[in-house]
């Protein structure tokens, strides 16, 4: 056991305090836990007790930073864990908070999958989407339920190939009609060759290519 000999306000953050124990100082605390904990100068606590405490703060401390940084934009479970790693709280702080923001329901993989295909699908196609998603740490399960459209109570939404037709029609506006280069753009921006050859076929239908009658071979 050791005997709490001081707390005081820190100077730089007034909202954390300062812990000495036996006369060294040993750790601070947001001031919210320490009054909660009822740590008390004169009072005695053990290790054990004292680790537990120390968690407690980390772990609110992560929850406000996290909280903070979803208000800006939704974020994944990842982004956000990536993020609080970047701030310098471990593993198991880490994973306190990703549970605890779940059953608040500030953050839902699924959700925020499910706005980012319905926001990005009008300018990319089904291959960059993925790419990105998978980037920000959702699961596999989630992205092709929600690109193939099979979800319950999901909108319905314009196929891959009438989105790339969209997109390549506002393209030939202010390009060549060269079909090569066309299908080249589609597929940068992710689209799959099924869906920028229907849209080819199309727009070759529509006459957009001066003329020229080769349809693409899907």
């Amino acid at each position: 056991m050791g005997k709490i000999t001081d707390i005081t306000r820190q100077k730089r953050n007034k909202s954390r305090v300062s812990i000495y124990i036996d006369g060294e100082f040993v750790c601070g605390l947001d001031a919210v836990t320490a009054v909660g904990s009822r740590l008390n100068i004169g009072g005695e606590i053990s290790p054990e007790e004292l680790k537990r405490i120390v968690f407690a703060s980390e772990a609110n401390s992560a929850f406000e930073r996290a909280v903070g940084y979803l208000s800006l934009s939704p974020r994944s479970k990842k982004e956000i864990a990536r993020y609080l790693k970047d701030k310098g709280y471990d593993c198991e702080v880490i994973e306190e908070t990703i549970d605890r923001l779940e059953k608040y329901r500030y953050t839902d993989d699924y959700a925020y999958a499910e706005s980012f295909v319905k926001s990005k699908s009008k300018k990319y196609g089904s291959l960059r989407l993925k790419s990105e998603l998978r980037a920000k740490g959702i699961s596999s399960d989630i992205i092709e339920e929600i690109l193939n459209g099979v979800a319950d109570g999901d909108e319905e939404r314009p196929s891959e190939s009438d989105n790339a037709y969209a997109i390549a029609q506002k393209y030939l506006r202010s390009h060549t009609s060269d079909k090569q280069k066309l299908r080249r753009f589609l597929a940068a921006r992710g689209f799959t060759w099924d869906a920028i050859g229907t849209a080819v076929n199309r727009l070759s239908e529509d006459g957009a290519f001066d003329g020229d009658d080769e349809f693409y071979d899907n």
